[in-house]
């Protein structure tokens, strides 16, 4: 496909092969404990990891079952030998693996009842349910794995309450999104679905041992379309010291109709209205694109970046392309503008060809510890290694923004991984998240087709200057006590 200059290739370590590469960029001081709403679940001051595998079947257990796995931050990362796997057939979660239930739809780490551990929301998006005597197919429900001095060991499993439905294929849990909605210091939980009109609801917390919100309110989204599907993320846009919640409405004729921003208040969400692109229209894309939110240009307002990895350039197909909608205090900032930017940007190797699917996937934290947030996109790409074989570009954060000024391709190859990659799908998800606590973000990478399709996950350190390959680590699904299966689905998707 496209010539380009990709980081240099090393060895790396696998999970499966002794030794370890230590990179030779001295680390920064400790960093503080992480944030509320992040994934500590032990309380040692080291963001967790959760992995989740919805289309995974455990051994013995019914395909599609689901299953998450965490693995535990430390000074030294993490170790996928050190590992804790949590399903419906683990002691104390409520219900059974049942067939196509997917255990691990989405996850949302948050201190949901106030005891200063981190806990896992964990959505059973397709599970069956009785509810008021009335059976309802793929009603989908939430569970609680509270967090401990043990980390998700042994503190318990909850079903959140939730508001009555009135039909069936609800799939409650198709998105979540943990966050202070209202200020009142309390972590907060907004749930996507998808029922018509209403879309989710919202959580407030605290959330009790019992399941039960403190209140509970619809999302209130409303759509021409027979579903919505609503994908949710949170982060203080306005910059008011409350969490927002970005909501964006995937309707069922195959457009993105829109991305909302609702402003949290000290009485809890208010709609402020739909993202305009650059020209002042309404925001839209195709597909069920993707959001992060993190601030690029340390301003003090989150600003929201989405994946566009169906838009089509004159003459070229589902190239790709992101694009950055910057915060401000009503929402979205009237001082910067709205920002696009694809493979042809200046600065990002590379040229943008047909179906590179840049914008599959979108991750943002502060890979090289200077203060801005930077980007990661993954891009499902036709290139050198064969058809669909995908690619991950870094983008940096910096005064002026998002800039592609230093941006960074890995591949697999880079990685050093062996083997034939076309149709692997490396770049398929993209995570950034800060596991050994020296204020720099790795970049953790799915490629859920690779390895006879059994899936692979590499995660790359962060360092001053970016992501490295220097003591880079591959690990696939046996090296984390899951199934080998092919089809389960590994490395599609990360917890949050």
């Amino acid at each position: 496909m496209r010539k380009r200059t990709l980081v240099t290739a090393i060895a790396v370590t696998s999970a499966c092969l002794a030794g370890t590469i230590t990179p030779a960029i001295a680390a920064p001081a400790a960093a503080p404990a992480p944030a509320k709403n992040s994934a500590d679940f032990n309380r040692d001051g080291y963001r967790d990891l959760v992995i989740t595998a919805p289309t995974n079947a455990l051994a013995g257990a019914p395909a599609g079952g689901g299953a998450v796995v965490v693995l535990y931050g430390s000074a030294k990362g993490v170790d996928p030998a050190k590992r804790q796997i949590i399903s419906q057939e683990s002691t104390g979660v409520p219900g059974s693996s049942e067939y196509a239930d997917r255990f691990g739809t989405r996850t949302a780490s948050g201190d949901y009842d106030g005891d200063g551990y981190a806990d896992l929301a964990v959505s059973i998006n397709g599970e069956d349910m009785t509810i008021g005597g009335v059976y309802r197919r793929n009603a989908g429900q939430i569970v609680i794995v509270w967090g401990g001095k043990n980390g998700l060991v042994k503190h318990g499993t909850t079903t959140v309450k939730q508001l009555p439905i009135t039909g069936a294929d609800v799939r409650r849990g198709s998105a979540l999104a943990a966050g202070d909605f209202n200020g009142d210091g309390k972590t907060d939980l907004a749930t996507g679905d998808y029922s018509q009109g209403r879309g989710g609801e919202v959580l407030y917390g605290p959330i009790t041992r019992q399941g039960q919100p403190k209140s509970t309110i619809n999302l209130g989204l409303k759509d021409g379309q027979p579903y919505v599907h609503p994908s949710l993320d949170s982060g203080d846009v306005t910059g008011d010291g409350i969490s927002d919640l970005v909501v964006q409405v995937y309707s069922g004729a195959g457009t993105l109709s829109r991305i909302e921003v609702h402003r949290g208040t000290k009485k809890g969400l208010i709609r402020t209205g739909n993202l305009k692109d650059a020209q002042g229209k309404l925001l839209e894309s195709f597909g069920a694109g993707r959001t992060a939110v993190g601030d690029l240009d340390k301003d003090g307002h989150a600003d929201i970046v989405i994946g566009q990895r169906h838009i089509s350039p004159a003459g070229l197909k589902a190239v790709g392309q992101i694009t950055v909608v910057y915060g401000g205090k009503n929402g979205q900032s009237t001082d910067r503008p709205v920002q696009v930017l694809s493979p042809d940007t200046e600065g990002v190797p590379g040229v943008g060809e047909d179906y590179d699917g840049f914008g599959q996937s979108v991750a943002v934290d502060d890979i090289n510890g200077d203060g801005y947030a930077d980007v990661a996109v993954g891009a499902t790409a036709d290139y050198d290694e064969g058809p669909r074989a995908g690619e991950v570009t870094t983008l940096f954060g910096s005064a002026q923004g998002l800039t592609g000024a230093g941006s960074q391709v890995y591949d697999q190859a880079a990685l050093g991984t062996a083997g034939n990659h076309i149709y692997d799908l490396f770049g398929a998800e993209v995570k950034l998240t800060d596991l050994n606590g020296d204020r720099r973000a790795e970049l953790l990478v799915g490629a859920p087709k690779a390895n006879k399709d059994q899936g692979r996950i590499s995660l790359l350190p962060g360092s001053a200057t970016g992501s490295t390959v220097v003591g880079a680590k591959v690990f696939g699904p046996t090296d984390v006590g899951l199934p080998g299966y092919a089809e389960n689905g590994f490395g599609w998707s990360f917890g949050e």
